[in-house]
């Protein structure tokens, strides 16, 4: 699933394109990708030019001349810019048409992402984005007594609450490994087992991993790639997500699930 780093790419690739696009029309192909009612999404985007996109956690916005397209690319959920017959398959399930002969197709296998359209004055205040979480990134200076209240309130496996989008956003199965290695906690602690000092070193573990992984475009594993094929690096600094011996210790790393998720720590390392 494409996490911060990789939805940042994402951007990062298409805002060099999309820019100062007019769309001319949207082909829905499939319905159940657009989380409100279909024709009222089409008439709210249709004439409207791409101005900005900026990012939330794991969401993408489109920021128009008037109001905004959210979209989340949930486990495989990928987008090309193309000219208008660059690509035809069945998964291709939304093609937003451009003025200068290009379309942006979004192709998604298993069918999970979602877009919608929001006003400007709805943005943060409706859902999706009404109760996601701090983007530590783009958080100039996280409240860590706040994250704390939230995170020891909770009597769930720590690895648990740090996937649950509304006390951290952007970090999904790959990054809560390694910021808990990083930050020496073990994945199964519960949550109001942590000190206000183990809060911090996730806090501060969190910007770091996911600003490293943003410098390399992401973690490709299994299915993700970016737009226009943009593959990701970080791959190669994971420390415990997917490895068998620990970088530090040289004892092997375990790997079972929490809560239905693959998970990989070191039990001499993380407490």
């Amino acid at each position: 699933m494409p996490e911060l780093p990789e939805v940042e790419t994402v951007r990062r690739v298409l805002i060099k394109d999309l820019v100062n696009l007019k769309i001319t029309d949207v082909i829905i192909k499939y319905d159940g990708i657009i989380d409100m009612d279909n024709d009222l999404f089409k008439s709210s985007v249709i004439g409207k030019t791409i101005k900005n996109i900026d990012r939330y956690g794991k969401y993408l916005i489109f920021n128009l001349n008037e109001g905004n397209i959210i979209s989340h690319l949930r486990m495989e959920g990928k987008y090309f810019y193309l000219p208008n017959d660059g690509i035809d398959n069945k998964h291709i399930h939304v093609i937003y048409k451009f003025d200068n002969g290009y379309s942006l197709f979004y192709q998604d296998v298993r069918k999970f992402g979602k877009m919608i359209y929001k006003e400007n004055n709805e943005l943060f205040s409706t859902n999706p984005l009404k109760n996601i979480g701090i983007d530590p990134i783009l958080t100039k200076k996280i409240d860590y007594r706040l994250i704390y209240d939230k995170i020891v309130s909770r009597n769930v496996a720590i690895k648990t609450t740090l996937l649950d989008q509304s006390i951290i956003t952007g970090l999904g199965n790959i990054y809560v490994d390694e910021v808990l290695f990083e930050a020496k906690i073990n994945p199964h602690r519960p949550s109001n087992s942590m000190s206000f000092e183990d809060v911090k070193h996730i806090c501060d573990a969190s910007v770091e991993i996911l600003s490293k992984a943003i410098e390399y475009k992401g973690t490709t594993i299994r299915s993700y790639t970016s737009s226009l094929g943009v593959e990701g690096q970080y791959q190669q600094f994971l420390k415990v997500h997917t490895k068998k011996i620990c970088s530090i210790c040289k004892s092997t790393l375990n790997c079972d699930k929490i809560n239905g998720r693959t998970t990989y720590y070191c039990e001499n390392c993380e407490r």
